[in-house]
């Protein structure tokens, strides 16, 4: 169940160090109280729903494409920086598919979510993944500490308004020409609410009591949305429902 934070236990380990040792460690951080009931909706739905979710979306072949572009790039910014073993961060893994993925390819991965179920899922998937329980609106990270970050159908949960502070922070953790791959729902005639988005329950839905908030994006709005947050060299294409962003820091 999500919660305001108010019962997140204290955990004293130093996400620095679980990032470079590559434990799968939660670090747990304090979201913050009054939390937005929009975001609450949505990690609700998935902590009840976190194991069908798994199922329903298990198999990977959709995304395997991106995934190996996103593995490409990485390992191109690795060989700019020459600084070692890449270090990644999964925004809203899920139930750690892509972050397993991304530690099998030698990368120090770090994966952030609120839904403390897909945090358990994505452990239990790779141990080697490092955790940290965390709201992807302001993230718990030193400045420059990713080579890249991957945010897989996730961003789309983030309110319109928090979008802006929500890339800023993508950003900020990358370190300079660092590589963001995003992908976000495609916005298409017909298919957005009168006040700009919309909630799963609005539609027909696999889950229980879906209450998940949905913010769709035409390409243009996506473009938009990294160049103002600061990404040089942004890449937008549209697969099917999907917009894809593949985007650099300066």
């Amino acid at each position: 169940m999500a919660d305001d934070g108010s019962d997140v236990a204290d955990d004293e380990h130093d996400v620095a160090n679980d990032e470079r040792e590559g434990r799968g460690v939660e670090r747990q951080e304090r979201p913050g109280a009054g939390i937005d009931d929009r975001v609450r909706r949505t990690v609700e739905t998935y902590e009840t729903n976190a194991d069908a979710y798994a199922e329903r979306h298990g198999d990977r072949e959709g995304v395997a494409e991106m995934v190996g572009d996103f593995v490409d790039a990485v390992g191109r910014t690795e060989d700019r920086t020459g600084d070692g073993p890449a270090r990644v961060l999964d925004v809203g893994p899920g139930p750690g598919w892509e972050s397993a993925a991304f530690a099998d390819h030698g990368f120090e991965t770090v994966a952030v979510d609120l839904t403390r179920s897909f945090l358990e899922q994505t452990r239990a998937r790779e141990a080697a993944v490092g955790t940290v329980r965390g709201d992807m609106r302001a993230l718990p990270f030193a400045d420059g500490r990713f080579a890249g970050l991957w945010a897989c159908a996730s961003l789309l949960h983030v309110p319109r308004e928090d979008v802006p502070a929500t890339l800023a922070g993508f950003e900020r953790v990358l370190t300079p020409g660092g590589i963001a791959v995003v992908s976000v729902q495609r916005e298409r005639a017909g298919n957005r609410a009168e006040d700009g988005d919309r909630t799963a329950e609005s539609g027909s839905s696999p889950y229980d009591d879906d209450g998940r908030h949905l913010e769709l994006y035409t390409p243009e709005d996506a473009a938009a949305a990294f160049a103002t947050a600061g990404f040089d060299d942004v890449d937008v294409t549209v697969h099917d429902d999907w917009v894809r962003v593949t985007a650099r820091t300066g």
